[in-house]
């Protein structure tokens, strides 16, 4: 990912910022100008709740270069709270552990980084919670 679209979607990224349709009460994510429900440009920013539940989950073995220090992982599809299905890598924990139904929470932490010397991407991931 180029330095200028990692800039341009810093805060939805860093902070879980979605859209709330002020017309019909829809909640999405990522941003967008418009609600993907019913079309109207009547939306919001709206904060995405941080905690969830794993709806599903695999385990990824092979993955792109600036991943392959993370290898093997869990990347899962989280429903958060408000609703919002969102994905992302599930840390923390041993994969043999993961469960559907297992609650969890929003974190921020590095996603990859383009070698020894260049560009560190964060982003969320999620962590198992009592």
């Amino acid at each position: 990912m180029e330095p200028p679209k990692i800039w341009r979607e810093k805060r939805q990224r860093y902070l879980g910022i979605g859209v709330k349709c002020l017309d019909c009460d829809y909640k999405a994510f990522p941003l967008t100008s418009f609600c993907p429900s019913c079309g109207s440009g009547n939306v919001q920013e709206y904060k995405l709740a941080e905690k969830g539940r794993i709806i599903q989950f695999t385990q990824v073995n092979q993955t792109s270069n600036d991943m392959m220090a993370n290898v093997p992982y869990a990347i899962g599809i989280i429903e958060l709270e408000d609703g919002i299905k969102v994905t992302g890598q599930i840390v923390d924990i041993d994969y043999s552990l993961i469960e559907i139904g297992m609650p969890v929470r929003m974190v921020l932490r590095v996603l990859s980084k383009d070698g020894t010397e260049g560009l560190i991407k964060y982003g969320f991931k999620f962590i198992p919670v009592d």
